[in-house]
């Protein structure tokens, strides 16, 4: 597997324990359309889903940006930029969470906060999948980290690749949420809070390592030299 995918799904699972906190009361607030097991499985993918939609949209700007970054020779800044961002999060935590919107920024999020309220009633797919991607829209420090990270891949592809992989590993932690809470029992919880801290610094310092282009394989690859082009004489 890709060193970066793995890294952007470790990420996702060690945010789970905050994902729990942040995004856990809108996954309990969606009501089930039926009581049965299989429907209110298939009601929480469909939400999931919705989240996961707009975590690839987020890829696809960030990712895009990287590119750039790229074209102009930075991309290894961005990575090592990227992973001490996120060990300054490890060290100073809820340091992400206090990049809030602000201005019209912050009206935007107020009004989206309110559309998600008046949506979280309703049961039908796509209500549940529109829920999903608003919830997705919401300000979050973990968000903005993998974000950084999708930067640092500097393809558009690949940004989006990494924010899917991210959010597919917080699903687990969520879906068991939602299906139940003896499917993620609070020991199962405070080992997830333990272990984030010690996850998120060994993707920091991936990130940071493949940057400085060590050589190698895998984990820091070599800068790539582009061949000298031979020149016919006529």
């Amino acid at each position: 597997m890709n060193p970066m995918l793995a890294a952007a799904f470790v990420l996702g699972v060690a945010g789970s324990a905050h994902c729990i906190g942040m995004c856990g009361p809108i996954a309990l607030a969606v009501p089930s359309p039926s009581p049965r097991w299989s429907a209110r499985l298939w009601s929480t993918l469909i939400l999931n889903s919705g989240r996961l939609f707009t975590y690839a949209m987020l890829g696809v700007a960030f990712g895009a940006f990287g590119a750039g970054l790229r074209l102009a020779g930075l991309q290894q800044g961005v990575s090592i930029v990227a992973g001490v961002v996120l060990l300054l999060s490890v060290a100073l935590p809820g340091m992400l969470e206090r990049w809030l919107p602000q201005g019209r920024l912050s009206v935007f999020i107020g009004r989206l906060r309110s559309i998600l309220g008046r949506n979280l009633r309703r049961t039908a797919p796509e209500a549940l999948f529109f829920s999903g991607a608003l919830n997705g829209l919401l300000p979050c420090g973990l968000v903005y980290a993998a974000a950084i990270g999708s930067t640092a891949t500097g393809t558009l592809s690949a940004g989006v690749a990494f924010m899917v992989a991210f959010g597919l590993g917080t699903w687990p932690a969520l879906i068991a949420l939602r299906m139940g809470g003896s499917l993620l029992a609070t020991d199962v919880r405070q080992l997830l809070r333990k272990a984030s801290p010690y996850l998120v610094s060994a993707v920091a310092l991936l990130m940071i390592l493949r940057g400085l282009e060590l050589g190698i394989p895998f984990v820091s690859p070599g800068a790539i030299t582009q061949p000298l082009q031979a020149t016919a004489c006529h």
